[in-house]
């Protein structure tokens, strides 16, 4: 028979690594109104506002910041609050697995940073992410695919690999920016999307091209693109537009451009490595 004071000891481990490991957080983690606030790893299951009592803000990540699955109906919102997720590498700082029944809604202020990949959804997790901050990820800022979702006000700076990476159909991108990410600023595919329009995008600064858009019947308008290490603006997009871009200072060409029925207005690209196009048989001033 196992000694007595042994099997205590087995007890209290198993029970340690159970507390250890994710548990349910947010404003109401149980149906019941229970508030539990998040820790590094937990998912989140109903909607919360981050405060300093929310231990994943207070410290480094050792893998994931905060897995979302929400399963009940109604609006579902994570208010970062001004607070910033840290990683040590590893992980996603946010993994949107389910948002509720109309998506989450992502708002900032607030950084999700140092991480394996930044902010991370699949279809019909995110419904949009306003004024969040993707800083300095090992490989890409934002990943997010899904349909009517909207990107507004964030920022991707210094991650490793791609700052945007946007799928899906008649999502809506507008008033971000790409700076010095070591791959592609913003890589945008699917049908119907809408990039700009009313404040317009930037990529600058990256280590490949600024901006890439393929797929049909999308737009991109009030771009500007600037000093990065390949092309400013690769579109290869059918029946889309092209309107009010702003293309300077990258080694390949500022904006090159084709696709059946893709209408080009407005693409002042100078002072760029190579001459570029708008459209088939058409060079970009």
């Amino acid at each position: 028979m196992r000694p007595p004071a042994l099997a205590v000891l087995v007890c209290l481990a198993v029970a340690s690594l159970a507390h250890a490991g994710p548990r349910a957080c947010g404003n109401d983690a149980d149906g019941r109104g229970t508030v539990v606030p998040c820790r590094c790893g937990d998912v989140l299951v109903s909607s919360r506002t981050l405060t300093d009592d929310d231990p994943v803000t207070q410290g480094p990540c050792d893998a994931t910041g905060l897995v979302v699955q929400i399963t009940r109906d109604g609006d579902a919102v994570l208010d970062l609050a001004g607070h910033t997720l840290q990683g040590t590498g590893h992980g996603f700082g946010l993994q949107i697995l389910r948002g509720g029944s109309t998506g989450l809604r992502l708002k900032g202020p607030g950084a999700v940073r140092g991480f394996g990949t930044g902010v991370q959804s699949g279809r019909g997790g995110l419904a949009s992410a306003t004024n969040v901050l993707a800083a300095e990820n090992v490989r890409d800022g934002f990943e997010v695919a899904g349909f009517g979702y909207t990107i507004s006000g964030c920022e991707a700076v210094r991650n490793g690999g791609t700052g945007f990476v946007l799928r899906g159909r008649d999502y809506h991108a507008d008033g971000n920016r790409a700076l010095e990410n070591g791959r592609v600023g913003v890589a945008a595919s699917g049908r119907n999307a809408s990039l700009g329009a009313d404040t317009g995008n930037e990529a600058s600064g990256n280590g490949r091209d600024g901006v890439r858009v393929r797929g049909r019947n999308s737009t991109v308008e009030g771009l500007t693109v600037i000093g990065n290490a390949r092309r400013g603006l690769r579109a290869h997009v059918a029946r889309g537009r092209i309107a009010r871009t702003t293309a300077s200072g990258n080694r390949a060409q500022g904006v090159a451009a084709d696709g059946p029925g893709l209408t080009v207005d407005d693409a002042a690209a100078g002072d760029n490595g190579k001459p570029g196009r708008c459209g088939r048989g058409r060079a970009c001033r």
